[in-house]
């Protein structure tokens, strides 16, 4: 994808303006995109063929500001890069185009102000002089917005970008009150909201112009899926739903809109939200799981499986469910996981304990460097989903995580 298209799907204004994408059209209106997508593939892993599959590293939610933050994940082996800006939420992509400041001078994306979505272009330096008086004198010294360097050197051959962003300042669509600390991660999805101003430095947001989304997240999650670069690729994730003070039932609510709507954060960084995961998991439907460092750098890991080293095959990883999940990515590998309907598969690239987990909680361990277990009868009602976790022995502190297989 050009950095040209890139800008044009990321400006598409929610004024019946038409795009094209791989022979797909979607047009931005009252009806942005259809909810007739497939269902969350209940049966990951289906077809994929491990002994010859690229094990690629990767996150939908991490956060990289500077060269030494982008350096950690390639140091970690990430080759898939989906860099989570916001302030403004809009994708840093193609990062060797991206410089310091560069939204803060001006953008071609809507954003809501006054809560009415507004188109741009917006002129920064244009709007702040209005009422740059007001402001404190170490902010007025900012004056006039310049451009500043490139943020990130040229990438290692052979490491894969897509646009993403961690988009928030979501309204609850029946109160059309803000929504808490609702944050969505679009991996894919050249979408942008916001602006530049984070904590209200220059008094945007004090003058009507809203830092983050500010529309219901039921039309704010449409945008993302239509600002998708692949529609058969990525989608849209729940971020860090403790952190987020969400209750257990409000993920429902998000996987009910979408298929596209892929799932929950259940590792991010310090949290571990398996709690969330399980409880979701149990009402019967099919949630991914995503393990993501957000701004720790060292903690969260997803892991694709793809029959090649492109773009749009991790993109399609994702929308089916072919990944993993890991704590720290590369000390210990899943080789298999599979489920026949009847018995389900596991192995690691060395001793593990295996624990198979369900509705019922743990329903099986075991230390060895693979499992078997035998799907019960009764699993469908009794157990409603299986998944596996693998704690390593050794002392790397290792834990993967399969994505669920619903029964």
């Amino acid at each position: 994808m050009t950095r040209k298209e890139f800008l044009r799907l990321s400006a598409c204004s929610a004024a019946a303006t038409a795009w094209e994408w791989g022979g797909v059209s979607a047009t931005a209106g009252d009806e942005i995109v259809k909810h007739d997508a497939p269902p969350r593939n209940r049966r990951p892993y289906t077809g994929v063929d491990w002994a010859n599959a690229f094990q690629i590293r990767t996150t939908t939610h991490g956060h990289a500001d500077n060269q030494k933050m982008l350096d950690a994940y390639l140091k970690r082996g990430f080759e898939f890069l989906t860099i989570s800006n916001y302030y403004p939420s809009a994708p840093r992509y193609p990062l060797n185009e991206v410089h310091q400041f560069d939204y803060r001078i001006r953008h071609d994306f809507p954003v809501t102000v006054k809560g009415k979505r507004t188109d741009g272009p917006f002129d920064w330096n244009s709007i702040v002089s209005a009422w740059k008086d007001e402001l404190p004198e170490e902010h007025q010294k900012q004056l006039p917005f310049t451009r500043g360097k490139k943020l990130f050197k040229p990438l290692p051959p052979g490491i894969l970008e897509a646009p993403n962003a961690e988009h928030h300042y979501f309204l609850d669509p029946r109160t059309k009150k803000v929504k808490g600390g609702l944050h969505i991660c679009s991996p894919g999805s050249a979408f942008s909201s916001g602006t530049f101003d984070k904590r209200n430095r220059f008094k945007t947001h004090s003058k009507g112009w809203c830092f983050g989304s500010g529309e219901p997240w039921t039309i704010a999650i449409d945008r993302m899926l239509a600002g998708l670069i692949d529609p058969l690729g990525g989608g849209v994730t729940i971020n860090h739903p403790r952190w987020s003070k969400m209750s257990f039932d409000f993920p429902s609510q998000l996987l009910d809109l979408d298929p596209r709507v892929l799932g929950m954060e259940v590792i991010n960084g310090k949290y571990f939200d398996e709690d969330y995961w399980d409880y979701t998991l149990k009402t019967g439907r099919q949630c991914f799981g995503f393990f993501v460092p957000d701004w720790s750098l060292w903690r969260g890991c997803n892991v694709l499986l793809v029959k090649e080293r492109t773009v749009e095959a991790c993109l399609r990883a994702y929308r089916e469910g072919n990944f993993y999940g890991a704590l720290h990515g590369g000390k210990v590998k899943f080789t298999n996981i599979s489920f026949d309907g009847r018995t389900i598969e596991a192995a690691t690239d060395q001793p593990a304990r295996f624990e198979v987990i369900s509705a019922q909680g743990k329903v099986a361990e075991k230390t060895d460097s693979a499992i078997s277990f035998k799907v019960p009868a009764t699993a469908a009602k009794d157990h409603v989903y299986f998944r596996v976790k693998v704690l390593a022995t050794d002392d790397s502190g290792e834990i993967l995580y399969s994505q669920p297989f619903m029964v």
